[in-house]
């Protein structure tokens, strides 16, 4: 006999509505910081270093990677245990952002835990929570966040987006590669720009 109960609590319905979420997709890296048994390891596309390794995994960072965390690798010990900050690192699409916008070089879209496996769970996109990995709930100053676009009480169709494309484009006065659309944490991509040209949003792919 098993003292457990099988079916799984049904969340209760926000009192403020379901949100969706858009958020400008920038032209740059997948890249993720995150503190395991102490140690600080950054992960790109298909590689996981220690800051104890960058010597040796100097070779195959992203560009301007190294010196930034010379500059910058203390202040990841501030990050809890287990916890993991993910963005993208600037400077290797083909988008090349103006310095008095985008004065960082790695922009934060979603925090994180990390398995024992290496393994990403609990990825939240909320910009308010985003603080929490940290112990001193202090982002640090050489981390940015991606730009919002708007919050809507709908999910928006194809129309919708171009239209919003268009005004946010004509708003921020410089190219814009798509929006990430983010609805109860479950995350599309709405993409206008490719390798620099701008063409249809086409709902497969990359």
């Amino acid at each position: 006999m098993l003292k457990k109960e099988i079916y799984p609590k049904t969340k209760r319905l926000s009192c403020e509505g379901d949100k969706v979420y858009i958020t400008e997709k920038l032209d740059g890296s997948n890249m993720v910081i995150f503190k395991k048994e102490e140690k600080i390891y950054i992960a790109q596309r298909k590689t996981i270093f220690s800051l104890d390794e960058m010597e040796a995994a100097k070779s195959i960072m992203y560009k301007g990677l190294y010196q930034w965390l010379v500059d910058n690798k203390d202040v990841f010990n501030d990050l809890h245990n287990n916890s993991a900050i993910c963005g993208e690192w600037l400077g290797m699409g083909q988008l090349k952002y103006p310095v008095d916008e985008f004065d960082k070089r790695f922009y934060m879209f979603a925090k994180a835990n990390v398995n024992d496996d290496f393994t990403l769970y609990n990825l939240m996109y909320d910009h308010k929570l985003f603080i929490y990995p940290f112990q001193s709930q202090i982002i640090p100053k050489c981390i940015g966040i991606v730009p919002e676009v708007m919050e809507l009480n709908v999910i928006p169709n194809k129309e919708h987006l171009d239209s919003v494309y268009t005004k946010y484009s004509e708003k921020v006065k410089r190219n814009v590669e798509g929006f990430v659309i983010n609805y109860k944490d479950i995350i599309s991509k709405y993409v206008r720009m490719k390798n620099g040209q701008l063409r249809e949003h086409f709902d497969r792919g990359e």
